[in-house]
């Protein structure tokens, strides 16, 4: 069966414009560290999950029943069921924040139950793929498959945080951790990592460096992601949550391995390859500063710990790749009109040159610098760090995000431009 194009669902827009609302709140929140504007209570927890449940939320469920379907040469979901899924997690994202933000419990429950369903029923419709193809398993789709059930557990999780605590042997604490454990390297961590496996050497116009090497890896990723969700809140911090710590650490150096002797086989060279290249590094910042916890070694606050890990993964790591996608397919996206529905999302060998090496280095320098004012953010002199750091941080982000939208509405429709290189 011949593979379809990858069409246009509303998620990649909403995607797009989530970033940019999580980047309007995460400017308010720092304004907010120097008392320059009102404190608004739910602006906190607000500015983390407009990026993740809001932007990488969306542009995981807009992609991976296509990017499921293409790799296992399937039939696409139907246009009815990307509306339903789109209007179902939308809506069921708005009762969250209202309900969370505003303390309603009944909003939190049903939102919270609407987007379980949903992405239970996301992981039927990917498995009944897997089930009727007759191609051969392969690592990307054992990650997807993965991420999406695990996924399931962290929003069962966040059930037990808010309004209904559960009584468990790790405490509120460590459900928390499992939730975030399962959310962030579960679901968007294996689900980008599958992905970008696939996308990586595409972007250097190459082979990936070794497939027993991705094999290896998925399988170690899969090991470690279930003691990482399960030790937290049974209290059984310092076996299991270790071993899985270990297993899955394993995992990524095998993959970040691969990944850095790919973009090494090649002299073709790309700042948005730089820049998904130099992110994964920060996913070990998170998994090096892990054993602090775990092992009572209080260098700092542990919740400073917390804090400077999750800055590290979600803006040092999964940001990047989530703007690098915007870059190099919301360009190609079609316009919503009568005969260009269905254009390919694939680039086609044509990178947009819109990051330069040296803003590559100033946003890892940044990342490194609120990093660090975060595990000092006791001190008087974290200010100067958070200053610089977010300054240039928000100006890069906002940078490439209007780059992603400039380059959408400029682009001259062109047939050869939209032609499937195939994705294998």
């Amino acid at each position: 069966m011949a593979r379809h194009p990858i069409r246009f669902t509303p998620f990649h827009l909403a995607g797009g414009l989530f970033l940019l609302a999580g980047l309007v709140l995460a400017v308010y929140h720092g304004l907010e560290q120097f008392n320059l504007v009102p404190r608004l209570g739910w602006v906190s927890w607000s500015h983390i999950h407009f990026v993740t449940i809001g932007g990488f939320t969306q542009l995981l469920f807009g992609m991976l029943p296509q990017l499921t379907a293409r790799k296992l040469e399937r039939p696409l979901p139907s246009k009815y069921y990307d509306w339903l899924n789109f209007i179902g997690l939308n809506g069921g994202f708005l009762l969250l924040w209202y309900g969370r933000g505003w303390g309603h419990t009944w909003a939190f429950d049903g939102g919270l139950i609407a987007i379980w369903l949903l992405v239970a029923g996301l992981l039927v419709v990917m498995l009944r793929m897997v089930m009727q193809s007759d191609r051969a398993w392969n690592a990307t789709t054992g990650l997807y498959l993965v991420s999406v059930f695990v996924f399931l557990w962290g929003i069962t999780y966040a059930y037990g945080l808010f309004a209904h605590v559960w009584q468990v042997p790790g405490g509120w604490l460590g459900l928390r951790e499992a939730h975030v454990h399962a959310n962030a390297w579960g679901f968007l961590g294996l689900a980008a990592i599958g992905t970008l496996y696939d996308l990586f050497p595409r972007l250097l116009g190459t082979d990936l460096y070794s497939e027993r090497l991705r094999n290896y890896s998925a399988w170690f990723f899969v090991a470690g992601i279930f003691p990482l969700v399960t030790g937290p809140w049974i209290g059984m911090g310092r076996t299991v949550t270790a071993t899985g710590l270990v297993l899955f650490a394993t995992g990524f150096a095998l993959y970040l391995y691969n990944l850095v002797q790919t973009y090494r086989s090649t002299d073709s060279r790309s700042g948005i390859a730089l820049s998904v290249l130099v992110a994964q590094f920060w996913m070990l910042g998170p998994a090096g500063f892990a054993p602090f916890v775990l092992f009572g070694v209080e260098w700092v606050d542990p919740a400073y710990i917390e804090d400077g890990a999750l800055h590290f993964f979600f803006v040092g790591w999964a940001l990047p790749i989530a703007l690098a996608g915007l870059l190099l397919y919301f360009r190609n996206l079609p316009a919503l009109r009568e005969g260009h529905l269905d254009a390919d999302l694939i680039p086609g060998g044509n990178i947009p040159s819109v990051i330069s090496t040296w803003m590559v280095w100033v946003w890892n320098i940044a990342i490194l610098v609120v990093g660090v004012g975060f595990f000092y953010q006791d001190q008087s002199w974290s200010a100067y760090l958070f200053g610089p750091g977010y300054t240039a941080l928000v100006i890069l982000w906002l940078y490439e995000l209007v780059q992603a939208f400039r380059l959408r509405w400029t682009l001259q429709t062109d047939p050869e431009t939209t032609t499937d290189r195939g994705l294998h």
